[in-house]
């Protein structure tokens, strides 16, 4: 009787050929350590592609002084595409790769030693398409926390790319990263689920920010809202661009013809946002030890969601008044 292999196991050898992806920016205090990292994996790869996504710093020559010191059993590359986002980045280095598997890493990131050995294992046990470890985030200061509260989630864990193993046929079938700031690795798994492929998470597998989390200071926050927001606007699975500006359209119609209302929206306003908070945070009794850092997370929250705001209204304008002044 000839015995059938499943689709997704034909896929994994027992000598997997992985290529480790990283993209990086301006990450010369960083970079060191990370490669030092991937150099100490129990499970090697055989190939570490880091891409330049547009550094201004010293980050390219410290890659490439690494390598020619420390060179071992992987081949490690550093890759100038051209590159401007993080979706672009990943994308770039999946497209120079040469191995079956493409893990994904970084940096700034703590991961531990065993981290492609733990994937490598789940997804041969479990025959998955790809698997993801989850990132733990704390925050450093309380700014970050507060930003972190309003995000990811305080002393939360949430499945991540970065640490995620997967199948080169999974590119093959629903195509690469999109060339986005934000947004590109929450809207490549949806393509993944719809594609009908299996995702595992590994529990076992966490990595956690060696540093900020999001932002350091009020004025961080909202300068990386608003960056962040501004690429989300014209994307086909989104309507947030346009909830936020309505949102933002009706407070200042609220505002100039029914000011009695201005308390009840405040009241409301800094309900909902506490209360997305606590749906995202594990740890969100730290801030109701008192009411100052209450207040420091509202007052957060409110400047992350002006940022979003602002760059909502800017992606808004270049997309249906600048850019067809243009083609006019």
């Amino acid at each position: 009787m000839v015995q059938t292999v499943p689709r997704s196991l034909t896929l994994v050898s027992q000598t997997p050929s992985i290529t480790v992806v990283v993209p990086y920016y301006n990450e010369q205090d960083n970079l060191e350590y990370l490669l030092d990292q991937l150099a100490a994996q129990t499970l090697q790869p055989k190939e570490v592609i880091l891409v330049n996504s547009g550094s201004t710093d010293a980050s390219s020559t410290r890659i490439d002084e690494w390598i020619s010191r420390r060179q071992k059993q992987a081949v490690f590359k550093n890759l100038n595409a051209s590159t401007k986002t993080p979706g672009g980045s990943k994308s770039a280095g999946v497209a120079a790769s040469k191995g079956d598997l493409l893990a994904f890493m970084d940096c700034g990131l703590d991961f531990p030693t065993h981290w492609l050995q733990s994937q490598f294992d789940l997804m041969t046990s479990s025959a998955a398409d790809w698997v993801s470890g989850v990132c733990l985030t704390t925050g450093t200061n309380l700014v970050d926390k507060s930003a972190i509260a309003h995000t990811y989630g305080y002393e939360s864990t949430r499945p991540v790319i970065p640490s995620s193993l997967v199948r080169r046929s999974v590119f093959d079938r629903i195509g690469l990263f999109k060339d986005l700031r934000a947004g590109y690795d929450a809207e490549w798994a949806r393509s993944s689920a719809r594609a009908g492929l299996r995702r595992e998470i590994n529990r076992r597998v966490v990595v956690e920010y060696r540093g900020t989390n999001f932002a350091n200071d009020v004025r961080g926050v909202f300068l990386k809202s608003l960056r962040y927001a501004r690429p989300s606007v014209g994307r086909d699975d989104t309507f947030v661009p346009y909830v936020y500006v309505l949102g933002g359209l009706l407070a200042l119609l609220v505002a100039i013809f029914a000011p009695i209302l201005i308390p009840i929206g405040v009241v409301f306003y800094a309900l909902a946002r506490l209360a997305i908070a606590s749906r995202k945070s594990m740890g969100i009794r730290f801030f109701f030890v008192s009411p100052a850092r209450v207040l420091l997370l509202l007052f957060v929250g409110t400047v992350m969601d002006l940022g979003k705001l602002c760059g909502f209204t800017a992606g808004l304008y270049v997309r249906f008044v600048k850019r067809r002044s243009l083609v006019t």
